[in-house]
């Protein structure tokens, strides 16, 4: 969720009065970082940083509310975890010399979103989080990882060449790829590339699929979705897409023949476009692609003319 204030909308009077007078007398919270991470190491602990804005960011409150202040949550948390606050309000009560050091943190953390929870070791060193507000189960699933990839980098810190490598690319694999941890995402990818000059573990292609992906959505998003233009561009990035990335673009070639359709024949080269794609998605996803395809080309006229109505004019 955006920092500002437009975008995220605030929350309710009484929510922030809760909020803050929570964040005010919970003194489960730590507010000093490096003293966190001193306790951290002490009780062989790892660092829970909720990033939050207390008073104005719906979300924030609702993670705090619903999951993190709960006795559920902090019973699992007070097993391995310290919890750092860094707490970014709005209120011009805030202590300056805190919202200071909290901006620092931020800052340094390059955190892009609000909530963020990151999970350090006591060195200081990202081992995964989420940003948004998720349910009790997910963060539990997201703090798992962290506490796995504070495992695996402590294996991998006695290991070298291709066996350290092979070990962090399980960290990898399941390390968050949002933007408040990309940083981290970057420099752990180029940790394994350094070790695995060869390729053993497939980074050096799957960093090539990443780009390409990167290259690709820069393309489309320089053009309308409608332009004849779209349609050639498509047509060529799906005869050089490596085949991770071909069925992000079928699948725009799919959207691409929607929002052009002049025929009912048009709609059925449409729907034979997302037939080829189905078989290509994770189960989910094709699930929810084939309930879309049956419920709106059971009619090809009616789309038809469903969609040339929601056309601008």
């Amino acid at each position: 969720m955006s920092t500002s204030f437009f975008t995220t909308l605030g929350c309710a009077f009484s929510a922030i009065s809760v909020c803050v007078a929570t964040a005010a007398t919970d003194d489960a919270w730590m507010t000093d970082l490096p003293a966190a991470l001193a306790k951290a190491k002490a009780e062989n602990k790892l660092v829970l940083v909720d990033f939050t804005g207390s008073d104005w960011c719906s979300a924030c409150i609702k993670l705090r509310r619903t999951v993190l202040d709960t006795p559920e949550f902090r019973e699992y948390a007070a097993d391995g975890f310290v919890l750092m606050e860094v707490d970014l309000p709005q209120r011009k009560s805030f202590d300056p010399t805190l919202r200071a050091r909290n901006e620092e943190i931020a800052k340094k953390y390059r955190v892009a979103a609000y909530p963020t929870i990151m999970v350090l070791n006591h060195r200081g060193q990202v081992l995964g989080g989420f940003e948004g507000f998720k349910p009790h189960k997910e963060v539990i699933f997201a703090l798992e990882n962290a506490r796995q990839a504070a495992q695996l980098y402590s294996r991998a810190d006695m290991q070298s060449g291709v066996e350290r490598a092979r070990t962090l690319m399980q960290v990898y694999q399941n390390f968050p790829a949002t933007k408040s941890f990309a940083t981290a995402y970057e420099e752990l990818r180029s940790r394994i590339m350094q070790e695995d000059p060869d390729n053993v573990t497939g980074i050096h292609e799957a960093v090539a699929v990443q780009e390409q992906a990167r290259r690709f959505l820069t393309e489309r998003n320089a053009l309308p979705i409608n332009s004849p233009a779209m349609g050639d561009l498509l047509e060529r990035q799906l005869a050089e897409a490596y085949p991770a990335n071909r069925p992000a673009i079928m699948q725009e070639r799919c959207q691409y023949a929607l929002a052009t359709a002049e025929t009912v024949s048009d709609i059925e080269a449409a729907k034979q476009m997302f037939l080829q794609v189905i078989p290509l998605l994770p189960p989910d996803e094709a699930a929810n692609v084939q309930h879309f395809v049956d419920t709106y080309f059971a009619d090809p006229a009616a789309l038809l003319q469903m969609l040339k109505q929601s056309r601008p004019k």
